[in-house]
């Protein structure tokens, strides 16, 4: 039974032997990994690794560029606004901007993309379930992830040794040289692999033995080891005798072939045309089999785990919270579900009239917090999250709180901007400061001749331009006085906003009578001393303060 065909869990079946599978049944479809609270996921077509999104390390392709000096932090929140509106790839706009090359766009995106596979291949654990079913994003098209480094860096895993070990040994007594065709690939092969790798794999053009290739290697054996087992999975490189040549069974096709649909793919410099070296014979399909089959019954894991040849196959066990089969529509709704939740929690920012408050900042926050703040609400709900069928529906929402969110930061980042928005918003808050005190006066006229409804009318109107504690008492006396309107529990609640404030003497009488009306004498007494404290000349709680007194030494 294939790895494929059951969930397992990356405890006990590495990444690489996933990979080396998917290739070998020439898979198409997704494998999900579940880890970190939510669900990474890899694309492949054709048995192609082809695209990859990770639950945890999200690195947004305009983080990368903005952190190698390509981009400016006023372009990225431009560029991100764009692709909140118009759905489109950010790379594209980014290119269509002007802002960055297509070449500096495309080696972003494979940097971040093998970035991800080498994370997955990292993991220690994780329950994976392979969907076969599942559409290949249009986006994945580009063809950005090369089969030699995606299956390096996952051999390159301490998972993988095993898998390393078993198919190095075909190499161990003899010489081992690259396949034919593979110097005129090589461009294409070895894209991402960095200059001492290229020269080591270099080495394999004639037929070389295992300890001379390690000898006097710049790269670290581990990874020396790991390229060169990707290379013989891949049948990049085949075991040779010293004066024989190497069958070749060289494989160059792209990740998508012609007529696979529509969308930009990469050219194969220097290599065939896809489609015309497709010879991945039987033999070598079994021997990759018989590898595979041998490492994973050295892990003692997975289908093949302790198993002879010929034996019947058994379904391995999936592992405790391991997506089930046909999880596309199940486990990756729990991570989409959070991210969702975060999203809508976030999302009355974007109507929030105050800028600060739109980033989640304290008023007066510094360029340097807000600059820090953007970049973290442009990495949590950048566009690229949002992406799939199970979240179309927030696209309204992530567009509005993209746009708030860049007008917040394009203003508070500007000195000049930020000043004439502090200059205004001062001056508004002058206005309703005025406002709200004429209102108040005009309450507390109507309360000295104790027209209480109209005094509560005002207080209530200079309560909405200024909830100073001052305000909010007067307005919990007219709830506590007037007999055709009183409402204890909306002035306990004014009262409870208002003795917030410990120096409004006005607020802790106020609150002092309410306890002494409910009985509570000894609330009343405290806060009622505090009044005093406040303001020592407070008649009314001085003579509140005693008849308190009087109260308790005359029990009658």
């Amino acid at each position: 039974m294939s790895l494929l065909d059951a969930p397992g869990d990356l405890s006990r079946t590495p990444l690489a032997a996933v990979l080396v599978e998917a290739r070998a049944r020439r898979a198409s479809g997704v494998l999900e990994v579940a880890h970190g609270g939510g669900t990474s996921r890899l694309w492949f077509h054709d048995g192609a690794p082809v695209g990859a999104q990770v639950f945890v390390g999200f690195r947004p392709l305009g983080h990368m560029l903005l952190a190698a000096g390509v981009l400016d932090i006023d372009a990225l929140s431009l560029s991100l606004v764009r692709m909140a509106e118009t759905r489109r790839p950010h790379g594209e706009i980014l290119v269509e901007m002007g802002a960055a090359s297509r070449e500096q766009v495309e080696r972003a995106l494979e940097e971040q993309q093998a970035g991800y596979v080498a994370q997955l291949a990292a993991l220690p654990a994780g329950p994976f379930a392979f969907e076969a079913s599942a559409a290949v994003p249009e986006w994945t098209r580009a063809g950005l992830l090369s089969p030699l480094r995606v299956l390096a860096d996952a051999l390159a895993a301490p998972q993988a040794a095993d898998l390393v070990g078993v198919t190095l040994r075909a190499a161990e007594a003899g010489a081992v040289k690259l396949a034919e065709g593979y110097a005129d690939a090589e461009p294409e092969l070895a894209r991402g692999l960095d200059a001492a790798e290229r020269r080591l794999l270099a080495r394999l053009a004639a037929p070389l033995p295992l300890d001379a290739y390690l000898a006097a290697s710049e790269v670290p054996p581990e990874r020396a080891l790991a390229l060169l087992a990707a290379l013989l999975l891949l049948d990049l490189a085949a075991p040779a005798n010293p004066g024989e040549r190497a069958v070749p069974t060289l494989v160059l096709e792209s990740p998508l072939a012609e007529g696979a649909g529509p969308g930009p793919r990469r050219p194969a410099t220097g290599a065939p045309a896809p489609g015309d070296h497709r010879s991945d014979p039987a033999e070598a399909r079994a021997r990759r089999q018989r590898l595979l089959q041998r490492g994973m019954r050295n892990l003692g894991v997975g289908p093949f785990g302790g198993r002879t040849e010929g034996a019947a196959p058994t379904r391995s066990v999936p592992s405790p919270g391991a997506p089930p089969r046909g999880a596309s529509g199940s486990q990756p709704a729990g991570s989409d579900g959070a991210l969702r939740e975060a999203l809508l929690a976030a999302a009355p920012r974007a109507r929030e009239k105050d800028l600060f408050a739109r980033l989640g900042l304290p008023d007066g926050a510094g360029r340097d917090e807000v600059k820090r703040a953007f970049l973290g609400l442009a990495r949590r709900f950048h566009p690229d999250r949002f992406a799939s069928p199970s979240m179309a529906d927030l696209a309204d929402t992530v567009r509005e709180l993209f746009s708030a969110v860049n007008e917040a930061y394009e203003v508070l980042s500007d000195a000049k901007k930020r000043a004439e928005y502090l200059a205004r918003r001062a001056g508004a808050a002058s206005v309703r400061t005025d406002a709200a005190h004429a209102d108040f006066e005009k309450g507390e006229a109507c309360l000295r001749t104790r027209d209480l409804p109209r005094a509560r009318a005002f207080y209530e109107a200079a309560v909405r331009s200024d909830p100073r504690a001052e305000y909010l008492a007067a307005l919990a006396f007219t709830f506590l006085s007037d007999p055709r309107g009183r409402d204890r529990e909306r002035a306990r609640a004014l009262l409870a906003e208002a003795t917030k404030d410990e120096a409004c003497d006005r607020a802790l009488y106020v609150a002092g009578i309410l306890a002494r009306d409910e009985g509570d004498d000894a609330t009343a007494e405290r806060l009622l001393r505090a009044a005093i404290r406040a303001n020592p000349r407070h008649v009314d709680a001085v003579r509140e303060l005693r008849a308190l007194g009087s109260r308790r030494s005359d029990p009658r």
